[in-house]
């Protein structure tokens, strides 16, 4: 397959396990969209993956400047050779608090994680919402969309034929392949621990960054967007 086939087959994949993902992904553009001031808004895509978020951004908004973050490296070869050149694609480890130094810029007009933090401790994620928050720019914002259930958190870790079969495919692809072991070295075969705590919990861990008062932006079922501004 072509990256582009790469590219859709992943966005395919993400509908079935991630229903609401295009209608969160298009709910952050419209935030993003009404910052009128900001024609060329700054855009950082945490976990970006294959550049769904954007793909999509750049259609709506061409000017945006836009840099997308993961450590995959088959989400990264997918992203790199199918988004603009125009878009930073940047490997970073967000276990690693230093991951923020290989950022091309040091503020951003909107920080966005769609689907993408959910394999983070909680320690980790506290801390991860405090860095993104201080790369916020006054007027800006830093928005996470994930699974949280009402009620407690929950861990499960899944895995289904399907989900195996693509990662199948890509293990034999010639391109991919080599990622596909590099990505086996970085993360293990075994599927990772997902954690899903509520919306109340995020709120409360976006709290202690230096943004305004961090509310639910959207909500789809189980899956939620938390939002933070800061103030200009």
């Amino acid at each position: 397959m072509t990256t582009g086939d790469w590219s859709d087959s992943w966005d395919r994949l993400m509908a079935k396990y991630q229903p609401g993902r295009e209608q969160a992904i298009e709910r952050m553009i419209d935030l993003i969209a009404t910052r009128r001031d900001a024609p060329s808004p700054r855009v950082l895509d945490v976990g970006g993956g294959t550049g769904t978020l954007c793909s999509r951004l750049l259609a709506r908004i061409p000017g945006a400047e836009v840099t997308l973050v993961d450590l995959d490296p088959v989400m990264l070869a997918i992203a790199g050779a199918s988004l603009p050149s125009s878009v930073e694609v940047v490997r970073a480890d967000l276990r690693d608090p230093g991951w923020t130094a290989s950022l091309p810029y040091s503020g951003y007009d909107a920080v966005l994680a769609i689907m993408a933090l959910h394999y983070l401790p909680p320690d980790r994620l506290t801390a991860l919402y405090a860095e993104l928050a201080g790369l916020v720019r006054a007027g800006g914002f830093v928005a996470n969309v994930d699974d949280m259930p009402d009620g407690e958190a929950v861990a499960s870790a899944s895995d289904d034929g399907s989900w195996g079969a693509w990662w199948d495919r890509a293990r034999a692809d010639p391109v991919l392949g080599p990622a596909v072991v590099e990505r086996a070295r970085l993360f293990g075969d075994s599927p990772s621990a997902e954690w899903h705590p509520p919306a109340e919990w995020h709120l409360r861990a976006l709290k202690g960054g230096p943004v305004d008062e961090p509310a639910v932006a959207w909500r789809n079922g189980a899956q939620a967007a938390v939002v933070a501004f800061k103030a200009r």
